[in-house]
């Protein structure tokens, strides 16, 4: 096992998504590592460039009932819908040239978004790597599978979870494990019949209670699927209540532990700032920017990609939006004190466990 980001991995990845690299994209990523320090040194923010890496919502609407997902679980508040691909290429157009990793996920199942793939084919031609996360439902026929395969999809994240109805039920709620199977399955040969690497096909495990066991398993089966690669990852909780009955055992796969009579904390979080805030940015359906994706409701909105920014109506690019009052103090408030949010309390960035362990399959 590695984390996901290691040394030895940079050649892989380069050979991988070295066609995103242009002299705009490189100097825009080093004014914004520049800008990252300045801050630090200086305790206050400085932000030159703009967000070379950006989380886009298609959907906020899902099939399943996850019980730690604010979708699936009804507790989201805010209203639902898909992004429009007019929409979509809009915001590519302003951000595509300093982009370079375009996250086609947030809340809801993204294959709900009839435009994904044109979505997809749209950033991809612009040179931009392009990664999905998804239930895995929404694969079910061949044809559909070539059509993933010849969308230029760089990673398709895959939830698996279980490896039988039974474990997999138990928290990817109303969902199908053989469905899930059937489609990856589906897409690892439309792979070899078109000759494409591409989509990487990784397969997600969140450690849970009731799976931990089943982990070495699953990992099999991900291989017996074709799967690129196979990706533990640790599960966030909000209660008391659902750390009892989700988080595993075995200590090495929580991201929390109790502290100091307070409760669950993450490990080792950092008191201070937030490398996100620097080269990432969220766009949700409808728009409305968040700091991150965290932010589950967009409590701290930023502004409105499409119809402009909240203090200014007459500004409509996330460039000033990015730049503008409400991002700045936010990330004044999280250099001071990232304690003083309620979500940043809860959030992995920073912190010095595991957040995911991700394994090479083939090659």
């Amino acid at each position: 096992m590695a984390f996901l980001a290691t040394p030895r991995a940079i050649p892989r990845y380069i050979d991988r998504y070295g066609y995103c690299f242009s002299w705009r994209r490189l100097w825009n990523v080093g004014k914004v590592l520049l800008s990252m320090a300045a801050s630090r040194v200086t305790g206050r923010p400085v932000v030159w460039g703009r967000p070379f890496v950006m989380m886009v919502e298609p959907s906020n609407f899902c099939n399943l009932k996850c019980p730690l997902c604010p979708s699936g679980n009804g507790q989201m508040t805010r209203e639902r819908g898909n992004m429009g691909l007019a929409e979509f290429k809009r915001l590519v157009d302003d951000v595509g040239d300093h982009l370079v990793l375009l996250m086609l996920w947030n809340q809801g199942e993204p294959f709900i978004n009839k435009d994904l793939l044109a979505m997809i084919r749209y950033a991809r031609d612009r040179r931009i790597v392009v990664m999905t996360s998804t239930n895995g439902h929404f694969v079910r026929t061949r044809e559909q599978a070539r059509q993933v395969v010849d969308s230029g999809l760089s990673e398709m994240i895959v939830s698996l979870d279980g490896v039988d109805q039974q474990t997999y039920e138990a928290y990817r709620v109303g969902g199908e494990l053989q469905k899930v199977i059937d489609g990856t399955r589906l897409v690892a040969e439309a792979k070899r019949e078109r000759g494409s690497r591409t989509p990487l096909i990784n397969m997600q495990f969140i450690v849970f209670r009731h799976n931990e066991e089943d982990i070495a398993e699953a990992e099999r089966l991900a291989a017996r699927l074709e799967a690129d690669q196979f990706l533990i990852k640790t599960a966030q909780v909000y209660s008391a209540d659902e750390a009892a009955t989700f988080l595993p055992e075995d200590d090495l796969f929580r991201r929390y532990e109790e502290k100091d009579g307070k409760g669950l904390q993450v490990k080792g979080q950092p008191a201070k700032g937030c490398k996100v805030l620097w080269y990432s940015s969220m766009v949700n359906w409808n728009g409305d920017v968040a700091p991150c994706c965290f932010d589950k409701d967009v409590d701290f909105g930023m502004g409105d990609a499409f119809n402009g920014h909240v203090s200014n109506p007459t500004a409509s690019t996330l460039g000033q939006i990015w730049k503008g009052r409400a991002y700045m103090d936010f990330r004044g408030r999280i250099l001071e004190d990232r304690s003083s949010v309620d979500m940043c309390r809860n959030c992995s960035e920073g912190y010095r466990g595991m957040f995911s362990l991700v394994k090479e399959l083939r090659g």
